[in-house]
C-alpha cells in the first residue's frame, strides 16, 4: 500500500480554472507591444509602442474576471470543506454557486471574442493573424467550459474523499479521523 498525500482544496479549483485563465491572461498580453515586453532584449530596439485603448480595456476586463473567478473558487472551497454535507448536497450547492458566475463567464468569453476579432482585423503580420485565429478558435470556448471543468473537478474531489473515507474505515472498522478528505478541506493525491 502506498502513502496518500493531501493537496489543499484551493489547488484543485485553481488547477481546473488555470488553463482558461491562462488563456485570458495570455491573450490580454499577447499583442505585439505586450509580447515585446516579455522577450529578453538581445539588441537595442526601437521604442516599444504603447498598448492601444482596446488592449488596456481588455487587460482590465481580464483582471476583473480573474477576481470574480477567485471569489467563485473561495465559495467552492468553503462548500467542499463543509463536513455537514454529503456528496449530493455538495453537488447541489455547487450549482447554486455556479449560477451567478455563469453570467460573468459568458460575458468574459464574449469580451474576449470581441477583443480578438478586433485585433485580428487590425493585424497585418501573417504570424500575428495566425496566432489570433488560434486564440479565437480556442480561447472563448475554453472560458465557456469553466463551469463543466469545475463540475468535473468537484465530482472527482467528492469521489476521492468518499474512497478515502471508505479505505480508512475498512482496515480497522473505525471511521476516518476528522480533518481528512475533501469534506474537511484537502484532497487525497495517490
Amino acid at each position: 500500500m502506498h502513502a496518500v498525500q493531501t493537496v489543499p482544496l484551493g489547488a484543485i479549483p485553481l488547477m481546473i480554472l488555470r488553463p482558461a485563465l491562462a488563456v485570458a491572461a495570455a491573450l490580454a498580453f499577447s499583442t505585439p507591444a505586450m509580447a515585446q515586453q516579455a522577450e529578453p532584449p538581445t539588441a537595442p530596439q526601437a521604442p516599444q509602442r504603447q498598448p492601444s485603448p482596446e488592449e488596456i480595456a481588455f487587460a482590465q476586463t481580464a483582471q476583473a474576471f480573474d477576481g470574480r473567478m477567485q471569489s467563485m473558487v473561495g465559495e467552492i472551497q468553503a462548500m467542499l470543506a463543509d463536513p455537514a454535507t454529503n456528496g449530493a448536497q455538495k453537488r447541489a450547492a455547487l450549482e447554486g454557486i455556479l449560477a451567478p458566475y455563469v453570467v460573468d463567464i459568458n460575458a468574459f468569453a464574449d469580451a474576449m471574442q470581441t477583443f480578438l476579432t478586433g485585433a485580428q482585423a487590425r493585424a497585418t503580420d501573417p504570424q500575428e493573424q495566425a496566432a489570433i485565429a488560434q486564440a479565437l478558435a480556442n480561447g472563448p470556448a475554453n472560458v465557456r467550459s469553466i463551469p463543466d471543468q469545475v463540475r468535473a473537478g468537484v465530482d472527482q474531489a467528492i469521489e476521492q474523499a468518499a474512497a478515502q473515507a471508505g479505505a480508512a474505515e475498512a482496515p480497522s472498522g473505525q471511521p476516518a479521523a476528522s480533518g481528512q478528505g475533501a469534506v474537511a478541506g484537502t484532497l487525497p493525491v495517490q
